[in-house]
């Protein structure tokens, strides 16, 4: 009986350092992903309305910078340029896609700053202004989740945090687990935006 048992605990171990492995291959391709020119798309839903958020990294570091495009009928287009000091300590999120160039300076968009990232880390929560820096403070509790896409054509499982917090329906933010490039993988702030793939040229 002690046999099998040592049996059983040898295989859920191993299990388990195969997952924990396997996430860990999968969030290394990711940041090895992420560097100019890669393009990130993205399926917005507006109501009724769906349609595809086509983002092309620039510039990487402190500061951060990507063009944009959608593929809605309005065919918008644009570049986000994040500072030093927002990738920093922002804790307000842009979610402005109408178009021309925008310099952001005490939010960001599409990523989440070091701020917030320390804050769901030693909180496990996030106190943040999810539609801009004039909106009213949101306190957003965190869990831990595994977020699906696929890069350059491959499916990985890449592990994150899902903050949530607001009214009805609640705000939900989901973050990749990286130090290095904490992207949003999903928006679901009264509109819906979620990662599906990221291309290399």
């Amino acid at each position: 009986m002690k046999k099998i048992y040592a049996v059983i605990i040898t295989v859920l171990c191993l299990t388990t350092f195969r997952l924990t492995a396997q996430d860990l291959a999968d969030l290394e391709t990711f940041e090895k992903s992420m560097k100019p020119g890669a393009q990130l798309t993205y399926d917005v839903t507006v109501k009724d309305k769906q349609y595809k958020l086509i983002v092309t990294i620039k510039k990487l570091g402190e500061e951060i910078s990507f063009s944009w495009k959608t593929t809605d009928p309005d065919n918008k287009s644009g570049n986000v340029t994040m500072t030093a000091g927002a990738t920093a300590d922002a804790v307000a999120f842009a979610n402005i896609f109408k178009g021309g160039d925008v310099r952001l300076e005490k939010e960001t968009c599409l990523w989440a700053s070091k701020a917030v990232i320390n804050s769901i880390s030693t909180a496990a929560q996030a106190t943040v202004k999810v539609n801009g820096v004039s909106d009213t403070v949101t306190v957003m509790g965190n869990t831990i989740g595994d977020f699906n896409f696929t890069i350059n054509g491959n499916v990985v499982v890449v592990p994150g945090s899902e903050i949530q917090g607001g009214g009805e329906p609640k705000y939900t933010i989901d973050i990749l687990e990286s130090s290095k490039f904490p992207l949003i993988f999903k928006l679901d702030i009264g509109w819906t935006a979620v990662l599906t793939e990221i291309k290399n040229p």
